[in-house]
């Protein structure tokens, strides 16, 4: 009895208007929209590859004395992510590269200075097409299941036969999932054979896995809508009622809750910004460095006199001795106190913006399309775990050049009590640019992608579990007449 009715549903989608116009829906959508990222990939990847280039020319013909003293920056380049074909999410609006100096990182241009405002408004690439058009077609497809049929009389003749009610609605969920589920199989292949021909690095470790895992995450958001769909169809005594109903459901899951989560995140709990936070960071800077050149100044006066010596007539070796000994000392506290007090500022904001992402991120995850664009951003490469990893990149390689580089570079300033400023700069060792660390990002794996998105495996879920259940139950008492 269920294969015939699934057999039914089926053929009758298929030969129905709705079949040709979903595929054809999704065709053009889809294999466009992949066609035209990828061309964008292509000129990234270009790019990427020409500002490479130029950097190590021209780090190759720089001097070691202004690599020290931070004349020339050093860059470290965000490498374009294959998979942001299908998700953008934030390759295009973070930095495309951070330039490093002796005083610190600061981001280059981004990617969206480039584009016009309707498009950093909505990326039209593959996620956004399945969350806002897929799911409102599918939506759309299953409202007249059950009081479609009820209004037609289809309904009634079906359930006179003895037909078990449980069979009649699985096989109505299998059959019309199926025959929405073939079209968007063929255009995701066909749109696999588009980028086959436009030399996609499918050999590339772990793209065919991705793409594998981004079908079927698609597949169950598919399934997770219909059977929505298909709750509210048998919750509705008329089509017209579950048509509106379903409106109602799409708008609050595609555009109320993912960006009313960030707003309440930032109400309930409010963290400063990334300017302010480096405001901070300067301001501990300058004040340390001040107190620094204070007390050596006072300490100079103390030891060689106002004015120090006469520069005809050498310091006296135990006088430069105790000089060097307490220079040394301050400078060891100073840069002690300075790397604590940074850290301490940047652990505490890290810490406070995780936990605002966490609250906005549980909020959203009542939408099974925020749960569905957190997954496949993360799977492409392009979200939230990769822009986090980014980041951190950054962090590090601006200390290992701190470190390797730019501590070699002796700076000493002088506040004197009796009035003036003496300023001094030098270089202990010469570091010769090719024994310097490439700038790399390592790119989040699968089993951190997944141990990261259990909240979003479990949204799916429960909005597949949950709404079959509820329209279960329904269908069972639900008036035919």
């Amino acid at each position: 009895m269920l294969k015939t009715i699934v057999k039914k549903e089926i053929l009758e989608n298929i030969l129905s208007y709705r079949f040709p116009l979903f595929f054809l829906i999704s065709a053009v959508l889809i294999i466009s929209s992949l066609y035209v990222h990828h061309l964008d990939y292509s000129k990234r990847i270009n790019d990427y590859n020409e500002q490479i280039r130029l950097s190590r020319e021209e780090l190759a013909s720089s001097r070691s004395s202004d690599l020290h003293f931070g004349r020339i920056p050093l860059k470290g380049f965000l490498p374009p992510s294959p998979l942001s074909i299908f998700a953008g999410g934030f390759e295009t609006s973070l930095p495309k590269f951070y330039e490093f100096q002796a005083d610190g990182f600061k981001p280059g241009d981004t990617s969206v200075g480039d584009e016009s405002i309707l498009s950093v408004l909505g990326k039209f690439d593959f996620v956004f097409i399945v969350q806002m058009v897929v799911s409102l077609i599918v939506l759309l497809f299953a409202s007249d299941l059950i009081a479609g049929e009820k209004e037609l009389g289809t309904l009634r003749g079906i359930l006179a036969n003895s037909v078990p009610r449980h069979s009649l609605l699985v096989g109505k969920l299998l059959g019309g999932y199926t025959a929405l589920w073939m079209p968007f199989l063929i255009t995701f292949l066909l749109g696999l054979i588009l980028l086959g021909l436009r030399s996609f690095p499918f050999a590339e470790s772990g793209i065919l896995g991705r793409l594998i895992l981004i079908f079927a995450a698609t597949s169950l958001f598919i399934l997770a809508y219909f059977t929505l769909g298909l709750m509210i169809s048998a919750s509705s005594a008329r089509a017209r009622t579950a048509l509106v109903s379903i409106l109602l459901v799409w708008i609050l899951f595609q555009l109320v809750i993912p960006r009313l989560s960030d707003m309440v995140a930032s109400v309930v709990y409010p963290v400063r910004t990334e300017t302010v936070v480096s405001m901070q960071k300067s301001v501990l800077v300058k004040a340390l460095e001040y107190e620094k050149a204070k007390t050596l100044g006072q300490k100079y006066e103390a030891i060689f006199g106002r004015g120090g010596t006469s520069s005809t007539k050498p310091d006296p070796p135990a006088k430069v001795e105790e000089w060097n000994v307490f220079k040394a000392n301050v400078e060891a506290q100073v840069q002690e106190r300075k790397t604590a007090q940074l850290r301490d500022l940047e652990d505490t904001y890290r810490r406070e913006k995780r936990i605002q992402r966490t609250i906005a991120g549980n909020l959203s995850l009542v939408s099974p399309s925020a749960a569905f664009t957190r997954l496949l951003t993360d799977m492409c490469g392009t979200g939230e775990i990769d822009k986090e990893k980014y980041l951190d990149a950054v962090k590090v390689h601006q200390q290992t050049l701190d470190a390797e580089l730019y501590s070699h570079v002796k700076k000493t300033t002088l506040i004197f009590p009796s009035g003036g400023t003496s300023s001094s700069s030098s270089i202990d060792g010469m570091v010769d640019p090719k024994t310097l660390p490439n700038f790399s990002v390592r790119k989040a794996g699968l089993s951190e992608v997944f141990a990261r998105n259990w909240g979003s495996l479990v949204s799916l879920a429960f909005w597949l579990i949950v709404p079959f259940a509820v329209a279960y139950v329904r269908f069972l008492r639900y008036d035919v007449r």
